[in-house]
């Protein structure tokens, strides 16, 4: 138990803490504004809006109908498509309606930071209710009023196979949000490059590959298991971050530093002054314009 609650102690920070020390971070080195991070956050919230209740519809929650019934590489794509369209069409949206004076690398790096941030605080806050709920259970079944015999062996069974968790894998989890900041932020990237390329394909292509990486990930974890898994979405995530940095923007100029070319010194009065000539250039200047 002790590894354990080390090993969630350290999962914490990494799904909570360390999202926003991005942005802080962002928001220190680039001068980007925490409302981009809050826009981003909203974004994800409302895209889940309208993400949970299609998957559920889908039959991809609830189980047990619908896509869920079909082959695992079929589920895979639906999961993959619906995560896509919804994220990053609400990327889009608030882009295009929303956010009409941020554009460029900076200002899609906070955005995307806030968009995966959340996401990554949001379960964090779920896996600490969750670690609270079970320090708190642990002996105190027989003392909680209303549970049956029947209620509170299920307990037990759960609590069990709580404590009973490879240690590594809350470090896992809390690794898989890092990546998956960075994977959203590549994604924001390619999203404001619409805008600021006036490409739409570049929405579609946001969404293709956001569909790539979350169907592989539905599609791995049940055929490879979760190290795997996370192993791959590691590469996306390197992947990703290369992207992040060849779509930087160039660092403007210097002008205080930049070389000034040399002026020529300014005229005076004594050269504007007409210079005598004596009788002999005279003389030669005369005879040099006879031919002329």
């Amino acid at each position: 138990m002790a590894l354990i609650l080390a090993t969630i102690l350290i999962q914490l920070p990494l799904m909570i803490l360390l999202p926003l020390a991005l942005g802080w971070w962002i928001r220190r080195r680039y001068g980007m504004s925490w409302g981009l991070f809050g826009a981003g956050a909203l974004t994800f919230i409302a895209s889940q809006v309208v993400h949970l209740p299609l998957n559920y519809a889908l039959g991809l929650l609830g189980g047990g109908r619908g896509v869920a019934l079909w082959p695992l590489p079929a589920i895979a794509l639906v999961a993959g498509l619906s995560a896509g369209v919804c994220e990053e069409g609400a990327r889009w949206i608030a882009l295009r309606f929303f956010l009409k004076r941020s554009r460029g690398w900076r200002p899609a790096l906070q955005f995307g930071a806030g968009h995966g941030g959340s996401e990554a605080i949001i379960f964090g806050v779920l896996v600490m209710i969750n670690f609270i709920t079970m320090l708190a259970l642990r002996g105190q079944m027989q003392a909680l009023p209303g549970v049956t015999p029947e209620m509170a062996e299920q307990i037990r069974a759960a609590e069990a196979a709580y404590w009973a968790t490879p240690w590594y894998l809350p470090i896992v989890a809390g690794l898989e949000r890092l990546f998956a900041i960075t994977i959203q932020i590549a994604f924001a990237q390619i999203v404001m490059a619409a805008f600021t390329r006036h490409q739409p394909a570049y929405l579609a292509l946001a969404i293709g590959a956001h569909a790539a990486v979350d169907a592989w990930a539905v599609w791995s974890m049940d055929t490879w298991g979760i190290l795997a898994t996370e192993a791959s979405v590691a590469l996306f995530a390197a992947a990703a971050f290369w992207l992040i940095w060849r779509l930087r923007q160039a660092p403007e100029p210097d002008v205080a530093a930049a070389p000034v070319a040399a002026q020529p010194p300014a005229l005076t009065a004594a050269d504007l002054t007409p210079a005598a000539l004596s009788a002999e250039e005279l003389a030669r200047r005369a005879e040099a314009s006879r031919y002329e």
